[in-house]
C-alpha cells in the first residue's frame, strides 16, 4: 500500500499532472516560474516513484521509513508554509500523513 501511495502521488499527480494542486503549490515556493514549478514539481514527482521502489525492494527498511517520514514531514512544511490557501484541509492532510508515516514505521519493524 505505501509503494501504491508513493507512485500515485508521484507518477499520477505530479509527472502526469494528474492533480493541479501540486504544481500550484511548488509554484508558490519563492523564486518559482511557472517553468521552474514545472520542472521541479516533475522532479518531486520522479523522487516519489523512487521511493516506490525502494519500499517494494524491502532493502534497508528502517532507513526507508526514516526518509518517507522526513520527506512527508518536508512536503507538508513546504505546503502550509509558502501556499496555506492552496492546501484545501490542513487537518486532514496532517492526519492522513501521520497516519502513513506510522504505516511506514510499522512496515519497517
Amino acid at each position: 500500500m505505501l509503494a501504491g501511495v508513493w507512485l500515485h502521488q508521484g507518477l499520477w499527480a505530479k509527472i502526469l499532472h494528474g492533480d493541479p494542486s501540486h504544481r500550484e503549490i511548488v509554484g508558490r515556493m519563492p523564486g518559482m516560474t511557472p517553468t521552474s514549478a514545472r520542472a521541479v514539481t516533475t522532479g518531486i514527482g520522479l523522487l516519489e516513484a523512487g521511493m516506490a521502489v525502494w519500499v517494494l525492494s524491502g532493502r534497508r527498511p528502517h532507513a526507508c521509513a526514516a526518509v518517507q517520514i522526513g520527506l512527508m514531514a518536508g512536503f507538508n512544511a513546504g505546503a502550509l508554509i509558502f501556499a496555506p490557501a492552496s492546501v484545501e484541509s490542513p487537518a486532514r492532510l496532517l492526519a492522513r500523513n501521520a497516519g502513513l508515516a506510522a504505516m511506514a514505521w510499522l512496515a519497517a519493524s
